[in-house]
């Protein structure tokens, strides 16, 4: 039975298709790797280089620097349904976790020294904790990991691995690879039962699905800004609850300070919130192109959004199932993420796959843990299924 075509535009797209130059040539099913941005985002970033590159202080003070992040903070706050003094900007999302990492690492308890990971989640989101249990603290972390099976649910292995002597989990909202997407509330819940932290990574479902840390009841949340937010590198977001953005950061910067300009080296202020985790003049372009990012998903409307991969991913599915390729998780699957969708075949290598699709047909993919990845943004629409399903057919 043929699926129902996605979009609401006349070419079948959420995202008007003309704000991206790579889709006048090129098939891009790979926002998940490195996110096209949009010409408006690109044309804030422009601007505010040309002003600030050309004229320095003139047009940017310094009291205009020490509010040049308050719009993407409100923007994220919005995005995330998370209170605006728990947004912190960061220059990214490894920058994030590894401050987390550090402040959570050196609180352990000797009865709680479990640290629940996944095996083949993001490095970014596991090489702090590695790199934690060699370092002399108190309590050592103790690193649990579990496994994303397509025969298995991840949610409910992660709630399995957690017991009285968990002290934190880190894990990623969707896993970047295979597309498997974690409930965050009923992992968030079973964490605090017994009196652990939650850290979660929604740099692969940020821009294109909702995100709520007040109804997760997540402890802090981190995202990278390059991916589905739609933004270029150098930018990336924190979400922090009170406890976790009252401490102290193990990093600390003068841009933490309560009023960064104050300049007094005998005395440290830190600003009240998440802003205190924030480190040193960065750039600024990325975050202000982050916004106007941030604000067309929004105007798309992000339900919107993961309504429209949705449609696009059971049309996948079904177009390419002729030629032997089957999604990690079947598209019905409560754990299968509409927008990451990692398609695997018998016989194909992925890499090889994946260098054919983009040398001979302009299709662009990502190879991930043996399987082509395939990333549904608002931009992508039926042409872009039927495009890779018909070079699937040749490079298989």
């Amino acid at each position: 039975m043929n699926a129902p075509r996605a979009g609401r535009d006349g070419d079948g797209a959420l995202l008007p298709r003309e704000m991206y130059a790579a889709l006048e040539e090129y098939t891009y099913l790979n926002q998940a790797s490195l996110g096209l941005v949009p010409r408006p985002a690109i044309e804030a970033m422009t601007r505010f280089l040309e002003d600030v590159g050309q004229y320095g202080n003139v047009r940017l003070s310094d009291d205009d620097e020490a509010r040049v992040l308050d719009g993407v903070r409100q923007a994220a706050a919005t995005l995330f349904d998370a209170p605006p003094g728990s947004i912190a900007v960061l220059a990214g999302a490894s920058e994030g976790l590894g401050q987390l990492a550090a402040a959570l690492a050196s609180g352990l308890r000797s009865d709680a020294p479990e640290v629940v990971l996944v095996t083949t989640d993001f490095p970014s989101v596991t090489y702090p904790w590695l790199a934690a249990t060699g370092r002399s603290h108190v309590t050592p972390p103790v690193l649990r990991w579990v496994v994303d099976e397509p025969g298995s649910d991840l949610t409910d292995g992660l709630i399995a691995a957690v017991n009285e002597r968990t002290g934190v989990v880190c894990v990623s909202a969707v896993q970047y690879s295979t597309g498997t997407r974690i409930d965050v509330a009923a992992v968030a819940r079973a964490a605090h039962m017994v009196g652990a932290r939650v850290v979660v990574d929604v740099t692969q479902l940020a821009g294109a699905a909702p995100v709520s840390m007040r109804d997760w009841g997540v402890d802090a949340l981190v995202c990278s800004g390059y991916k589905w937010l739609s933004a270029h590198g150098g930018v990336a977001l924190a979400a922090l609850d009170a406890e976790l953005a009252e401490l102290v950061p193990p990093v600390v910067g003068w841009m933490g300070a309560e009023d960064p300009f104050d300049f007094t080296a005998t005395d440290l202020r830190l600003a009240s919130g998440a802003r205190r985790y924030e480190l040193s003049t960065m750039s600024y372009a990325s975050a202000v192109g982050l916004q106007r990012s941030i604000d067309l998903l929004s105007s798309a409307g992000i339900p919107a959004l993961a309504d429209h991969s949705r449609l696009l991913a059971h049309e996948l599915v079904d177009l390419v199932a002729p030629s032997g390729w089957y999604p990690f998780r079947r598209a019905g699957d409560p754990a299968a993420s509409h927008h990451i969708v990692s398609l695997r075949h018998p016989r194909a290598s992925g890499p090889d796959v994946q260098t054919a699709l983009a040398r001979d047909h302009l299709v662009f993919t990502s190879s991930r843990v043996g399987g082509i990845r395939v990333s549904l943004h608002g931009y992508n629409t039926s042409d872009d299924l039927h495009a890779l399903a018909r070079a699937l057919t040749r490079v298989t």
